[in-house]
C-alpha cells in the first residue's frame, strides 16, 4: 500500500490479530438536508472506492458492530487490481478499521458473526479452482478458516448457515459460471447445483428466514410475455422459480411483468421488487402469486432495512435514500446523497457510484457509499426548469463565486461553468465540459453539487497511480479532470433511534424488557431520578441492586453507541433487584385493543405502547368491513376495505393525503385489478395472478396467447 495516497498510517495492534488503520475514526455531524438523525463518514480516502457490497447483499454484521467492505487499493500501478484489493472490517464498538486479508466479496452469515470472503491465492487448490480460497472467520474468536475452493463471487449463505452459496466454474470446459454451493466447514466440496441456469449477479436469492431460494433466468421466455409477432412489448420480464436449498424441486416460474432490482425483506416474508411503487410476493402464496403493493413510496434497488421484515429501504432519483415501514405503509426521503460521476457517455456506467444501501439489524441506520464530500461539500437544488443562462437554485452559499457545476442528469450527466453568481443564482453558464452531455436537462427539484468539492484534493494528487482500468475505457483521454473525480467512501445514515426498553415489576423483582428490535442493543443504562447510576452499560442477564425510593428510566445503547429515547419512567418506594432479560416475556405486550362505538359500529383500535394508535378497524355486526393502519403522524397510509370478512380493496395513501394505489381482490384472494394513481398512471388486470391487460398512459395492451397486442 503507497503510504503517501493514505490519509492514516496502519500501525499493527492485536486486535483479532489484524491491522488496525489507527487514525480511522467515524465523522458524525448533521447533514445538510432531509430529516436525518445524523450521517456518519465510516471510510475518508476520496483516491480509493471503498465498497460495502452490492445493494441486497449485507454489510452490516448480523449483532450491528461491524460493517464489512472492500477497499480497493492500488497495486502501485492502477486501483482496482484485484490482487491490491483488501476486505475490512469496522469495528463501530471500538472505532475502529480493521484490515483483515487481501481479498475480496466479504459478507455475513444471517445468524452469526461469521465473515466470509475470497482470497486469492493463484499457486494453490485443484486446477479449477485456484485463486479463490473461500475463507470463513469467526468475527467473535477471529479465527479463520479454508472451507473450499472455486467460488468466483460469493452470494449468501442459507438461513440456517449451513451452506454459503455463489457462482463458478466447475472445470475448464465450463463455458459460463454455474450456481454452487459449499458447506460451511473446513475444507469442503464445492457442489453445482443442477439444472440448465443462465445466471447473473442478481440471479440467485437465498430467503434468510426460510429453507428456500428464489433465482431469476435471464433467457426464460414463455406466454407471459411477447417473443416474435410484434414490437408492442410494454414491459421488459423477469421470471422466477422457487427452489428447496439443493435446487433440485423448482416451480414452474412466476412473472414480474415489470423489470426491477429486488431483495428479499430482513425476515424473508417478502420478495421484494423494486423500480417503482415498493412491492413484493409473499414468500408462501402459491404460484402464480399476488405481487402486492407494500407501501406509498416508490424506489428503484430495494433492499432490507432491517431482521424484523419491518422496514425496507430504496434509492431513488440517482441517489436519494428511502424507506417504508410496512407495519403502516408510510414511506419517506431520507437524505440526498449526491453520490455521482460524470462521463462523456450516456450509457449506463453507475456501477462505481451506485449508493448500494442497506440497513443495520435494527433498522436504526443505513450504509450506502457516496463519492461526493457529504460533509463539506456544498448542494443546492433547482428552483425552475432552466433553459438559458441562468440557472435559479434554492442557495449558492458555499460554492465558489466562479467554478464549475454537477448536472446528474441520467447516466453520464454533465459539467458545466459559471461566471459569476447570486445569492440564487449561477450566471454565464458553459455546457458540457469535458465531452459530458450539453442537451442534459436542469429541471427543477434536481440537485447541484460543485465539481470543485468533486475532485481529489491537490495535495493526495502526487504520484497517484491510474483510474480503476474500467473508469479508464469510459474516459479515455488521460489528461481529462474526470479522471480525478473522487471514489466512493462508506457512510452511514441514522434514519431513527433505537426501540426504548421497559422496566416493571413483576415476579418479585423489577425487569428490564428490551425493545421491539434489540439485535444491535449492546445494553443499558439506568437512570435515579433523572441522574445516570450506572458507569457502563449493563448486559442481558445482568442485575442490580436499586437502592429505594425514587423514579427510574433506562435507555438502549447499541454497539455504535447510539441510544434510544429513556423507557416510560417506573417509580419505586423500596429497594428492588432488577434483571436485564433478554428478549420479551411471553406475558408482555406491546399493543393493547381499545373498543368504542361509532355510527352503529364497533371501531377496535391497536394502541402501542409507546406509539399511540397504530391501527383502527371498523366492525359491523361482528365482521370486519375496514381497517386504517396509521403512520407516526396518525394519517390512515394503509387502507383495507372487506366484504363477508375478505379483503376486496387496498389503498395506498402518501404523508400529504394523495392516493397513491388501489388493489381490487376476488373472491379467490387474488388480487384482480393493480392501479397507480397519479402523473404516470398504470392498471394492470389479472386472472388468478396472470397478468392479461395492462394499461399505460394511454396505451393499451392486452395478452393474446403467448403475445402482447396493443389495442390502440
Amino acid at each position: 500500500m503507497n503510504d503517501t495516497r493514505k490519509n492514516f498510517v496502519c500501525l499493527c495492534a492485536v486486535v483479532l490479530g489484524l491491522c488496525v488503520n489507527a487514525a480511522a475514526q467515524i465523522e458524525r455531524f448533521k447533514p445538510k438536508e432531509g430529516n436525518a438523525i445524523e450521517l456518519w463518514r465510516v471510510t475518508n480516502d476520496p483516491t480509493v472506492r471503498d465498497h460495502a457490497n452490492y445493494h441486497n447483499t449485507q454489510c452490516w454484521s448480523p449483532d450491528g458492530r461491524y460493517l464489512c467492505f472492500t477497499h480497493y487499493g492500488s497495486d502501485s500501478r492502477q486501483f482496482g487490481a484485484t490482487s491490491a484489493a483488501e476486505v475490512h472490517l469496522y469495528d463501530l464498538h471500538e472505532d475502529k478499521d480493521l484490515t483483515i486479508d487481501k481479498g475480496t466479496n466479504p459478507r455475513w452469515a444471517n445468524r452469526h458473526n461469521w465473515l466470509f470472503y475470497l482470497r486469492y491465492q493463484p499457486a494453490d487448490g485443484p486446477r479449477q479452482g485456484k485463486g479463490t480460497h473461500i475463507v470463513w472467520m469467526n468475527v467473535e474468536t477471529g479465527q479463520t478458516t479454508r472451507i473450499g475452493y472455486g467460488i468466483e463471487r460469493l452470494k449468501y449463505t442459507d438461513c440456517d448457515d449451513r451452506w454459503l452459496y455463489g457462482y463458478g466454474v466447475q472445470d475448464s470446459s465450463d463455458e459460463r459460471m454455474k450456481p454452487l454451493r459449499v458447506a460451511i466447514a473446513p475444507d469442503s466440496l464445492t457442489e453445482m447445483l443442477p439444472g440448465d441456469w443462465q445466471v447473473g449477479y442478481n440471479s440467485l436469492m437465498l430467503n434468510p428466514g426460510r429453507p428456500m431460494i428464489v433465482s431469476r433466468d435471464h433467457n426464460y421466455r414463455d406466454y407471459y410475455y411477447a417473443t416474435e409477432g410484434t414490437r408492442d412489448v410494454p414491459f421488459v420480464a423477469r421470471h422466477f422459480f422457487d427452489h428447496d436449498l439443493a435446487a433440485e424441486d423448482r416451480t414452474v416460474p412466476f412473472p414480474s411483468m415489470e423489470g426491477s432490482h429486488f431483495s428479499w425483506s430482513g425476515d424473508g416474508s417478502y420478495f421484494l421488487l423494486g423500480n417503482g411503487q415498493m412491492r413484493g410476493r409473499k414468500w408462501d402464496e402459491p404460484l402464480p402469486s399476488n405481487i402486492h403493493f407494500l407501501a406509498a413510496i416508490s424506489s428503484g434497488d430495494i433492499s432490507p432495512c432491517g431482521r424484523s421484515g419491518r422496514w425496507i429501504c430504496g434509492d431513488a432519483d440517482v441517489a436519494q435514500i428511502r424507506v417504508a415501514d410496512l407495519r403502516s405503509g408510510d414511506g419517506w426521503t431520507v437524505i440526498e446523497t449526491n453520490s455521482y460521476l460524470c462521463f462523456p457517455t450516456n450509457r449506463d456506467y453507475s456501477g462505481p457510484y451506485d449508493i448500494d444501501l442497506k440497513g443495520s439489524p435494527d433498522g436504526t441506520k443505513i450504509a450506502f457509499i457516496s463519492t461526493y464530500d457529504l460533509k463539506d461539500g456544498p448542494a443546492t437544488r433547482i428552483t425552475e426548469e432552466s433553459i438559458g443562462d441562468v440557472i435559479r437554485v434554492e442557495s449558492t452559499k458555499g460554492f465558489p463565486e466562479k467554478g464549475r457545476l454537477i448536472n446528474a442528469s441520467g447516466f453520464g450527466g454533465e459539467v458545466l461553468s459559471y461566471e459569476r453568481k447570486t445569492e440564487v443564482t449561477f450566471e454565464g453558464l458553459t455546457r458540457g465540459l469535458y465531452g459530458t452531455s450539453q442537451d442534459a436537462r436542469l429541471r427543477q427539484g434536481q440537485p447541484l453539487t460543485s465539481f470543485e468539492a468533486m475532485l481529489i484534493p491537490e495535495h493526495l494528487r502526487r504520484d497517484l497511480p491510474l483510474q480503476a482500468r474500467g473508469i479508464r475505457t469510459i474516459i479515455p483521454d488521460k489528461d481529462s479532470p474526470l479522471l480525478l473525480q473522487r471514489s466512493s467512501d462508506l457512510y452511514a445514515v441514522v434514519v431513527r433511534l433505537p426501540d426504548r426498553p421497559h422496566m416493571r415489576q413483576a415476579r418479585g423483582k423489577v425487569e428490564l424488557i428490551p425493545g421491539e428490535n434489540h439485535w444491535e442493543t449492546y445494553g443499558y443504562h439506568l437512570f435515579k431520578n433523572g441522574q445516570k447510576i450506572t458507569e457502563h452499560p449493563m448486559r442481558p442477564a445482568a442485575t442490580l441492586e436499586l437502592s429505594g425510593q425514587g423514579t427510574y428510566t433506562a435507555v438502549a445503547v447499541e454497539w455504535s453507541g447510539l441510544q434510544s429515547r429513556p423507557s416510560l419512567p417506573l417509580r419505586l418506594s423500596q429497594r428492588h433487584r432488577l434483571k436485564v432479560l433478554s428478549d420479551k416475556p411471553d406475558d408482555f405486550s406491546w399493543t393493547q385493543e381499545r373498543h368504542t362505538l361509532e355510527d352503529q359500529k364497533t371501531v377496535v383500535e391497536t394502541v402501542h405502547l409507546h406509539d399511540g394508535v397504530i391501527g383502527r378497524s371498523w366492525f359491523r355486526g361482528g365482521q370486519l368491513v375496514e381497517r386504517h393502519d396509521l403512520n407516526g403522524e396518525g394519517r390512515a397510509t394503509r387502507r383495507l376495505f372487506y366484504r363477508d370478512g375478505k379483503l376486496t380493496k387496498r389503498e395506498y395513501h402518501d404523508r400529504r393525503g394523495t392516493h397513491v394505489s388501489t388493489e381490487l381482490f376476488g373472491a379467490d384472494g387474488y388480487i384482480s385489478e393493480s392501479i397507480q394513481h397519479g402523473s404516470r398512471p398504470r392498471h394492470w388486470w389479472y386472472e388468478r395472478g396472470i397478468p392479461v391487460k395492462y394499461a399505460r398512459g394511454e396505451d393499451t395492451y392486452v395478452k393474446d396467447a403467448n403475445r402482447w397486442v396493443k389495442t390502440n
